[in-house]
């Protein structure tokens, strides 16, 4: 059966692409219809009924038209333009990588109910003032729980090569195959680089934890900087790519990191 000539849509606007004069192409991503890209007609004219709400990062509610090549948008409405990420370089930035996550594991996929609920919490988190959340600490949430949701889910609780209890020290995490070995199965062939106790420890509980219980953790440098390595390493396995957002999104943090050291210093 056909779809009706209109319908309605929630969406996350992920990234756009102005097009001739006026239009512009969106690729957002929906509840329950998965990632599509639509076109706005007219929105950069400066009397456009469609309104400024189209912007990357957006929660709006689309009513589209059937067309040729793209759906159009035919009306909006603004659910939250999440205007607190473009307050701040460093929630823009977490904010770019998240998003270009979600456009890369979406591709083709019609199943996105959890992809699309886990950047909107992802989003409104980082919506907030910068001293009330870690960033690092969503991004790294998001990566795990979008993991999970796309069926990459890492093994945090037993070997991944011989399924017994892991114990606290001598553990390695493989990237390729998306979980940790313990010390009797550390092999060249799963690449594995070893975990410290506490960064396992706290992939543990970002993985088994909701967002809104983990906003506020404070991780060492140390063990920041490690799980970051593991899971970027682990994204970029099962894509088999890297992530522009993802050095822009370093590149800030260092910046930051560099920053405090020397009011530190001051």
């Amino acid at each position: 059966m056909s779809r009706a000539r209109l319908y309605k849509t929630e969406a996350i606007v992920l990234r756009s692409m102005d097009l001739g004069e006026a239009d512009r192409v969106l690729t957002v991503l929906t509840p329950r219809l998965g990632k599509l890209r639509v076109i706005a007609k007219g929105i950069r004219r400066p009397r456009s009924r469609l309104g400024g709400g189209l912007e990357p990062f957006s929660d709006v509610h689309l009513v589209l038209a059937i067309g040729r090549t793209f759906d159009v948008v035919t009306q909006t409405a603004l659910e939250d333009a999440h205007l607190g990420l473009r307050d701040d370089l460093h929630s823009t930035a977490a904010a770019w990588y998240l998003v270009e996550l979600a456009d890369r594991f979406c591709e083709g996929s019609a199943d996105s109910q959890a992809a699309f609920s886990l950047l909107a919490q992802g989003l409104a988190a980082l919506d907030a003032a910068p001293e009330e959340v870690s960033r690092a600490l969503v991004a790294r949430w998001y990566e795990l729980h979008l993991l999970d949701a796309m069926g990459f889910r890492p093994e945090l609780s037993q070997c991944l090569e011989c399924g017994s209890a892991l114990e606290p020290n001598g553990n390695g995490y493989s990237a390729v195959g998306a979980g940790v070995l313990g010390p009797e199965c550390l092999h060249p062939a799963l690449d594995a680089r070893p975990i410290s106790p506490d960064g396992l420890k706290v992939l543990r509980h970002l993985q088994r934890t909701r967002l809104t219980d983990v906003l506020r953790v404070r991780l060492s440098a140390a063990v920041q900087r490690e799980t970051e390595r593991l899971l970027h390493a682990t994204v970029s396995a099962i894509l088999e790519r890297e992530l522009g957002s993802r050095d822009f999104l370093a590149d800030v943090a260092s910046r930051q990191e560099a920053m405090v050291a020397v009011g530190a210093e001051a």
